[in-house]
C-alpha cells in the first residue's frame, strides 16, 4: 500500500512538537506552564496560537487519529489472519520501545540523574521529578515491554482496570512510552472495525456509532475518527474547492487546543468526571479538549489543498521517517547529556544563556541520535511486515483447499 506523503509529514511535525514541548518544559518552563500574570512574555506566548507550535499534548492526539487512518488502510487488505496483525503491532511498537529503554538505562548509568539538579536550577519541578527509578534487569524489561505496550502508566489515559498494576510515569525510563499502550489497544479497535465492515455495513455502522459514543471522553475516539476518515478516503480524494471550512477547522482546532490550557466548558468537565460504566473512563477535561481540537486540526489539514501541497514537499516527507526515532530517543538525550550540559554552562555563561544552549544543543543531539536509532525502527517495521505475510500465507492455504472441495 503506497503511503500518503503529506500524512507522513504531519506525523513528523507532530513528533517535533513533542520534542519542543519537553525541552521547553525542562529548560524554559514558563513557556509551558506560566500564565500572563506570572510571566508576561512567556505567559502570553503560552496562551497564544504560538503555543500550538510546541503543544506536544495535542500532537499526540494527532498521532492517534493518523494511526486510525493509516492502520485502516493496512488492515482492510490483510484480514485473512487477524492475530498476525496484532502480533505485528507488538513487534512494530515493542522493539523500538525496548531499544529506547535500553538506551535510556545506559545513559542513566553513564550520566546519573542530572535532570534532578537541572530541574531545580531551571525551576521545572516536572523535569526534576523524572527518572525516579533505578536501573535493574527487571525495571528495564518491565518498562520496555509490559508498561510500554500493555499496562500504560498511572494517572494517564489508558485501560482503567489495569490501574492496580500501573507504575507512576516518573518511574519510566522513557516517558513518551505512555502513548504506546494506547496505540496498541487503538490498533485493536481499528482492526475490529475493519473486520466489521467486511462482514456487514450495518454491523459496521452500529459498532462505529456505539464505539464513538463509548469513547467520546477518551483518547480512543481519535482512532475511530481516523478510521472513519479512511473509510471515506478523505486523504486520497481531491480536496474541496472551497477553503472556508478547512481553514475554519484548522483555526478553531488550534484555538480549542490552546484554550484548554486555561479554560474548558462546564459540559466537558462534567462529561469527563461523570461516574458511569456506560462510557470509557474520561481523561482530564483539558486533555479531552485538546483531543477534540487536534481532530479538528487534522481534518482541516486533510481537506485543505494548500496544506497538502506544503506537506508534500520532499524535504518534509523525507524527514518524516525520523518521527518515531526522534519521538523515543529525545528523552534520554534530554535527561542525560542535555541536562548535564545545562548545569555545566550555567557556571560559565549564566542561566539564561545556559537555557538556550541546552535547548539548541540538546535538540541537535536528539536529531543526531535519531539517525542511529532509525535502523532499529526500520528493522522493526520490516520484521512486522514479514511476520504478517508469513502468518497470512499459512492461513490462506487451508482456505483455498476448503474452497476447492466446496466447488467439487
Amino acid at each position: 500500500m503506497p503511503r500518503i506523503a503529506y500524512l507522513e509529514s504531519i506525523r513528523g511535525l507532530a513528533a517535533l512538537q513533542v520534542l519542543l514541548l519537553h525541552f521547553f518544559a525542562a529548560f524554559a518552563p514558563d513557556l509551558v506552564y506560566a500564565l500572563p500574570a506570572g510571566a508576561a512574555v512567556a505567559g502570553a506566548i503560552h496562551l497564544s496560537p504560538l503555543y500550538f507550535l510546541y503543544d506536544g499534548y495535542s500532537a499526540v492526539y494527532i498521532f492517534f487519529a493518523l494511526s486510525g487512518y493509516v492502520l485502516t488502510r493496512s488492515f482492510e487488505r490483510n484480514l485473512v489472519n487477524p492475530p498476525s496483525l496484532i502480533l505485528g503491532r507488538v513487534i512494530r511498537l515493542g522493539l523500538p520501545a525496548m531499544a529506547a529503554v535500553l538506551v535510556a538505562a545506559s545513559v542513566m548509568l553513564l550520566f546519573g540523574k542530572p535532570n534532578v539538579a537541572a530541574g531545580e536550577l531551571s525551576g521545572s519541578s516536572w523535569f526534576a521529578s523524572q527518572w525516579s527509578t533505578g536501573v535493574s534487569f527487571f525495571s528495564v524489561i518491565r518498562d520496555g515491554t509490559a508498561n510500554a505496550l500493555f499496562l500504560g502508566y498511572a494517572g494517564l489515559p489508558g485501560v482503567a482496570f489495569l490501574a492496580p498494576w500501573q507504575q507512576p510515569i516518573e518511574q519510566s525510563f522513557v516517558v513518551p512510552l505512555w502513548t504506546l499502550s494506547i496505540e496498541f489497544y487503538g490498533s485493536i479497535i481499528v482492526l475490529a472495525l475493519c473486520w466489521c465492515v467486511r462482514r456487514s455495513r450495518l454491523l459496521w455502522w452500529t459498532v462505529v456509532l456505539l464505539g464513538a459514543a463509548f469513547t467520546i471522553r477518551s483518547a480512543y475516539i481519535c482512532f475511530i475518527v481516523g478510521h472513519l476518515l479512511a473509510s471515506f478516503e478523505r486523504a486520497e480524494r481531491p480536496a474541496p474547492a472551497s477553503k472556508l471550512l478547512p481553514v475554519f477547522s484548522v483555526l478553531s482546532g488550534v484555538f480549542i487546543c490552546v484554550l484548554a490550557e486555561a479554560w474548558q466548558p462546564e459540559w466537558l468537565r462534567v462529561l469527563c468526571a461523570y461516574p458511569t460504566y456506560l462510557l470509557f473512563p474520561g481523561q482530564f477535561a483539558p486533555m479531552q479538549q485538546k483531543t477534540l481540537g487536534a481532530i479538528l486540526v487534522l481534518i482541516g489539514l486533510i481537506e485543505l489543498q494548500a496544506a497538502r501541497d506544503f506537506l508534500s514537499r520532499p524535504w518534509l516527507v523525507a524527514g518524516s521517517r525520523f518521527s518515531f526515532p526522534i519521538y523515543l530517543i529525545h528523552w534520554p538525550i534530554l535527561l542525560g547529556p542535555a541536562a548535564a550540559l545545562f548545569l555545566a554552562l550555567n557556571g560559565v555563561i549564566g542561566i539564561e544563556l545556559a537555557r538556550l544552549g541546552a535547548i539548541v544543543a540538546g535538540i541537535c543531539f536528539a536529531f543526531a541520535a535519531s539517525t542511529f536509532f532509525l535502523p532499529i525502527d526500520r528493522y522493526a517495521l520490516e520484521l512486522s511486515r514479514r511476520l504478517r505475510k508469513r502468518m497470512s500465507a499459512g492461513a490462506e492455504q487451508p482456505l483455498r483447499v476448503v474452497g476447492a472441495m466446496a466447488a467439487e
